[in-house]
């Protein structure tokens, strides 16, 4: 682990050993997460903590799915960083995340240091405020950091095991 790393991040993920698990490393990397076990809960932390460096979003959630809790939080911060991490990406998710201009995303399982790299990257390409005025450049999709970081060992992966759930 690395922990040089400060920011706040909004976690919205439902199984909760895998949150658990994705939480407690982003800590030991020096960042500050809130955890949404739902995407009721998600909407409802991202308007009473904002703002957020970035938000860890999984797209199958109770209550409210992914794609409107991220429609809610884009509504209310449009240039706010959102990353989806989900084991199901639907070509009709994709569609509705590109109109609210979300780009990047990780498909479970994941290794944790892609997820480092994706956060990285939307931490990098924030809106800073001598640069709000100048418009943003369109990104390609980015589904997979391209490090090599997923042919370490799979005991390293962040993924839900069938045997937990």
């Amino acid at each position: 682990m690395r922990g040089k790393r400060a920011g706040k991040l909004l976690l919205v993920e439902d199984e909760h050993l895998l949150r658990g698990l994705i939480a407690q490393f982003l800590r030991g990397e020096g960042f500050e997460v809130v955890e949404a076990a739902d995407g009721s809960q998600g909407v409802g932390l991202f308007e009473s903590m904002k703002p957020f460096a970035v938000v860890l979003l999984d797209l199958n959630l109770p209550l409210l799915p992914g794609v409107e809790v991220c429609r809610r939080i884009k509504s209310e911060q449009p240039s706010q960083p959102v990353i989806i991490c989900s084991a199901a990406i639907l070509e009709s998710h994709i569609a509705k995340l590109r109109e609210l201009n979300v780009e990047h995303f990780l498909s479970k399982p994941y290794h944790p240091l892609d997820l480092l790299d994706r956060i990285d990257v939307e931490m990098s390409l924030a809106p800073r405020p001598e640069s709000a005025g100048q418009v943003s450049q369109s990104r390609a999709p980015i589904w997979r950091a391209t490090a090599g970081h997923s042919e370490l060992a799979p005991a390293h992966t962040l993924v839900k095991s069938p045997i937990l759930d």
